[in-house]
């Protein structure tokens, strides 16, 4: 009965959703979306990146710096994650038309991986420890005050492991730990039709981006992955804003990696036989190197597409919880503006203007399977509850988020449902 009804409400809220977007029409704008109001913000970082560790820090954000549209920003963090990064949005090449973005990190960080699928344990992990660096650019053509985009992206960098750990903190031995070199390819585009880009309220926005085949590793496969993201955002009572989203990805295989399991466990196995047969390292191991060979061979047959869990989608869930080769989520929130102004502040640290803050209830369903037969046969759900200041170009996001897995809590910037997120980069 409990998932009959769960369907009866996903149901409902597709309708609703799909109503929305058909509707959907040119808004006008409520404001200039290239920014002029100068403003910085210097803050501490205290949270967590689920899945990845809590860290402490600070770091600075400097907006429409000299006049137009350009901003800074730059954090520096230790703790679980130790990570360092600097970035410059919204470069004008060509005023209101030509965009650039640029920017680095580096960082080394313990993650939680599971078994693929939507039914993966979550008791059934491993912890890679990896350290790199990457590179990030992006150019993006714009037309009519943001409301059509087509970008180009690139991302360049290095990074190896350190070492595997098991769920008893076991390391393995055997861990290739050289560098490895990584160069990523996307391209895509927008039709923003809403009121806003930052902080829309009526309208709706469709989005799209493809990570091109990358990697020339025999064994491994190549593939591209597609991800299609619609969201609706329709006005109630006076300043209140019901939105909903629907993300689909889906990775497409042209070339097949290697699929023999006794040669990927010659290559890329974690060198058990070191360990005496049916001891407890033993055992731990094979458990370990199954796992890690499991996820490589329905890699190379399926290729990944974008996971769920995170900042973004399935917030009650560790980052990349979820994963296989199609994803789908959807999902509803609420929004309850309790102002609407333009108040500019300055109290040293910080100087820009708050144009609101809003209270925030939303629930989410996610499922992932490696083939479309399969996808909507089981899914996982998270709901809670947020709060947001919304200042000039930027929004401040609390949520607070349960699920079957338990509670999370994050602090982050801008809304849900991004395509793009510093923990998932791509």
């Amino acid at each position: 009965m409990p998932y009959q009804i769960g369907r009866f409400w996903s149901g409902v809220l597709l309708m609703l959703f799909i109503s929305s977007v058909s509707h959907a029409e040119v808004v006008e704008r409520r404001k200039d979306q290239f920014g002029r109001d100068f403003g910085y913000y210097f803050y501490p970082i205290v949270g967590e990146i689920l899945g990845m560790g809590r860290a402490a820090g600070f770091g600075v954000s400097v907006l429409n710096m000299d006049g137009g549209d350009t901003d800074f920003t730059g954090y520096y963090v230790r703790g679980d994650i130790k990570a360092t990064g600097v970035a410059l949005l919204d470069y004008n090449v060509v005023p209101q038309r030509l965009i650039f973005d640029i920017g680095y990190n580096d960082y080394r960080v313990t993650a939680t991986s599971y078994k693929r699928g939507i039914d993966s344990d979550p008791a059934d992990v491993i912890y890679p420890k990896v350290e790199g660096a990457y590179l990030l650019g992006q150019m993006t053509l714009t037309f009519d005050q943001r409301r059509y985009d087509i970008f180009a992206r690139a991302l360049s960098g290095q990074s190896r492991l350190i070492e595997v750990l098991d769920k008893n903190n076991q390391a393995f031995a055997g861990v290739d730990t050289n560098w490895n070199s990584l160069t990523l390819y996307s391209v895509g585009g927008s039709m923003d039709l809403t009121d806003d880009r930052v902080d829309p309220r009526k309208g709706a926005r469709v989005e799209f981006a493809s990570r091109l085949p990358h990697g020339n590793n025999p064994d491994m496969s190549r593939y591209y992955a597609n991800d299609y993201n619609i969201t609706g955002y329709l006005p109630m009572r006076k300043w209140d804003t019901l939105a909903f989203n629907m993300f689909y990805s889906r990775a497409h295989v042209t070339r097949e990696g290697l699929t023999d399991y006794a040669l990927l466990q010659q290559r890329y196995g974690l060198n058990c036989a070191q360990y005496p047969v049916g001891g407890p390292d033993r055992i731990a191991c094979d458990s370990a190197e199954t796992k890690l060979l499991d996820g490589i061979l329905a890699n190379n047959r399926f290729g990944t597409a974008t996971p769920l869990g995170g900042t973004q989608r399935l917030r009650s869930y560790d980052n990349g919880r979820f994963y296989a080769g199609q994803a789908l989520s959807y999902g509803a929130e609420y929004r309850w503006n309790l102002t609407d102004e333009r108040t500019p502040f300055d109290i040293f640290i910080a100087k820009g203007i708050r144009t609101g803050i809003q209270v925030a209830a939303f629930w989410e369903r996610g499922m992932v399977a490696d083939e479309f037969s399969q996808l909507f046969k089981s899914g996982r759900e998270s709901y809670g509850i947020g709060a947001r200041v919304v200042l000039s170009g930027v929004v401040i996001r609390f949520d607070l988020a349960r699920g079957p897995e338990g509670a999370q809590s994050q602090l982050w910037i801008t809304y849900p449902w991004s395509m793009f997120s510093v923990d998932n980069p791509g």
